[in-house]
């Protein structure tokens, strides 16, 4: 009788054994999104999620494996490599290791290890994590698959190739500038105005386009005030007839000098003072 207890307590409290998850070699689909802003490489892996390959315009490539059903413990997070087949080999390369917090879902690389970690999928090898969940009292590793990568790299690696150069922090709130008692744009001021358009057009998430002119304190109130509004109207004019940017997503407010941005004492701060500023609301 006592035996039997022994057997039953270890069976019940035994640790549990390793979990590896890995979409199967017979239905891996990769997935590829491809847009001037994004693009994604990712494949569902059936028990944990999703992981693959993400860049957004401007930003850093990202390996990253993302899950809803096995949440981490607080402990940590090992990004590794496993050989390929063909190298007969159960040596694993570790490519860095983070703390991970109580719940966490999300694990990534980005940068040169992410580049890293792809590179090496590309020669047949498997990126992998290794990290403790609040499912399994043991470690569990979750393994990126190699089956049909072939047949999506490439629109992948396309879509690397025509991210739009911008993104919203480097066209948002651009200021361009004026000459004395003049509302005509420079070509300067054209070129920053070309960038800011060709990403709001597509950005979706963009509501409207804001115009804040401004004029130095040099002048009667009477010509600065149709000044400023002239500055203004540039700007709007210009984003509607060279960009076909629809006027209803455009809203002018004409300040005068009643917002400066530097002192009208001096000719530097006044030069800074006749501007439009241009913001772009999400």
């Amino acid at each position: 009788m006592k035996l039997l207890i022994l057997i039953f307590s270890c069976v019940l409290f035994a640790p549990a054994m390793a979990e590896q998850f890995q979409a199967p070699v017979t239905d891996t689909r990769w997935q590829v999104v491809e847009s001037p802003l994004e693009c994604s490489l990712m494949q569902t892996i059936p028990g944990f999620g999703e992981a693959g390959f993400y860049r957004g315009n401007g930003g850093r490539l990202q390996m990253i494996f993302n899950t809803e059903s096995l949440p981490a413990r607080q402990n940590h997070v090992s990004f590794q490599v496993a050989a390929a087949p063909w190298q007969n080999s159960n040596e694993q390369l570790e490519l860095t290791s983070k703390a991970t917090e109580n719940g966490q879902q999300r694990f990534n690389l980005e940068g040169v290890l992410a580049q890293e970690a792809l590179n090496y999928l590309q020669e047949g090898r498997f990126p992998l994590i290794e990290y403790h969940s609040q499912a399994y009292q043991e470690a569990i590793s979750v393994m990126l698959s190699t089956v049909k990568l072939n047949d999506s790299l490439p629109a992948f690696r396309q879509c690397l190739s025509n991210l739009h150069p911008d993104t919203f922090d480097q066209v948002n709130q651009l200021t361009v500038f004026f000459q004395l008692e003049q509302s005509s744009l420079d070509a300067a001021a054209q070129r920053a105005l070309n960038r800011l358009a060709s990403y709001a057009k597509l950005d979706d998430s963009i509501r409207q386009i804001r115009i804040s002119s401004h004029t130095d304190s040099h002048g009667r109130r009477s010509l600065n005030e149709p000044l400023s509004d002239a500055r203004a109207n540039a700007v709007k004019n210009y984003l509607i007839q060279q960009h076909d940017i629809a006027a209803s997503m455009i809203r002018v407010e004409s300040h005068v000098a009643y917002k400066p941005a530097a002192s009208n004492k001096t000719v530097e701060g006044r030069a800074r003072n006749r501007r439009a500023e241009i913001t772009l609301i999400r």
